[in-house]
């Protein structure tokens, strides 16, 4: 519990003694030929005790910017003589708009986004803050000059914030927004594009034709353009009326399209794509209307995190979010170097799983796929952009 000496609370105190003296020490502003000024006279300037001004320094010199002289005192180590496996690289300061002030409580899917960016962190030496969702540009600007933090990631920051990001880039903060492309900002991106190929083509090549995608009903500009993507795929593989084969669907909202419209319009259909959210719930509805799975209907679901695919038997194609947090940290720290970062956003790949929810539709409809044959001669060809 902080307690007050002289109008300033110790924490707060001691706070602003680590910020000014690390400020002074990268702005070169100490000689490192001569020691700094005494716990004593840090204690005085700070009202801060002996004890806990040990503490400040002693966080300096594991940070690599100070070390003791013994009977001479304690002297910073100069900027050409600072160890990069010792000294701190960066702060990562982290929006998760599904934060709520425990890590343990975030879905898997970004919990597996914030493993990128610990394990990349602990590898650096650097630290990590986690915020549930933006702030106002002069307040972010005001705590970077204040050593709060050396970078900042984004993680599907909404569109109110991009006038903050814009701003701040302006400023040179290095910031990096993930599934979102804002201005100049370097992005990541999950390459959805090569991923859907992957699964079209796979799908394609064990003799299923009719694929139906099940997305769900959210506007926001990487799910329009997954389904238009899928869509075009479709018609650059030979099939006519693709759009008719994109849908967007929600249990939860009765306006969406629902099952039986979806089977009844489909009823040539032999494989679903289902975003990972609706994978189970649609499989439960197609199991409890007497569907069978693979033999009926082959499965794959986008994306693979926990709380939506707890079934290992289902195909997913898994977002690879820790690559992608930990290729984040990277660029903060790349732009920290000032090293060259091109605002082209950088798409990471991720893996098809393939299991028993797929199967030949072949051997199982043989009568079926004989009749729909001589409707459409041939099955499609391996796809490409």
């Amino acid at each position: 519990m902080s307690r007050n000496v002289g109008g300033i609370k110790i924490s707060a105190g001691r706070e602003l003694l680590e910020v000014n003296l690390r400020k002074m020490i990268r702005n070169n502003e100490l000689d490192p030929a001569k020691p700094i000024p005494s716990e004593t006279a840090w204690g005085e300037e700070y009202h801060l005790c002996r004890n806990t001004v040990r503490k400040v320094l002693q966080t300096l010199m594991d940070e690599g910017l100070l070390y003791k002289r013994q009977g001479r005192g304690t002297f910073i180590i100069s900027p050409e003589n600072r160890s990069p496996e010792q000294v701190r690289k960066t702060k990562f300061l982290v929006f998760l708009p599904e934060y709520q002030g425990s890590a343990s409580r975030l879905p898997s899917y970004d919990k597996n986004l914030l493993s990128g960016i610990s394990d990349f962190a602990f590898q650096n030496f650097g630290k990590l803050e986690l915020r549930p969702d933006g702030d106002s540009a002069e307040r972010l600007l005001d705590q970077y000059r204040n050593l709060k933090f050396d970078g900042i990631i984004w993680e599907r920051p909404g569109q109110i914030y991009n006038s903050v990001i814009e701003k701040l880039h302006r400023h040179n903060i290095p910031q990096v927004t993930i599934s979102r492309s804002i201005g100049e900002i370097p992005s990541v991106f999950f390459d959805y594009r090569n991923g859907f190929l992957d699964v079209l083509d796979f799908l394609f090549r064990i003799g299923h034709r009719h694929i139906v995608f099940l997305d769900l009903p959210d506007q926001a500009p990487i799910f329009t353009d997954r389904r238009r993507f899928f869509t075009e795929t479709l018609r650059k593989a030979g099939i006519k009326n693709p759009e008719r084969y994109a849908y967007n669907i929600s249990f939860r909202d009765d306006r969406c399209a629902d099952i039986d419209s979806i089977l009844a319009e489909h009823s040539e259909a032999t494989a679903f794509f289902c975003s990972a959210s609706l994978i189970l719930e649609f499989r439960k509805k197609l199991l409890q209307k007497g569907y069978r799975i693979p033999e009926d209907f082959s499965l794959v679901a986008f994306g693979d995190s926990q709380e939506y695919l707890s079934d290992c038997q289902i195909c997913s194609l898994r977002e690879p979010r820790s690559k992608i947090g930990w290729r984040a940290a990277e660029i903060i720290q790349a732009i920290r170097q000032n090293r060259e970062i091109s605002a082209v956003p950088e798409m990471i790949s991720g893996e098809l799983i393939t299991r028993k929810s797929c199967c030949s539709p072949f051997a199982l409809l043989q009568p079926r796929f004989l009749s729909e044959n001589q409707r459409h001669p041939g099955t499609p060809q391996r796809i490409s952009l």
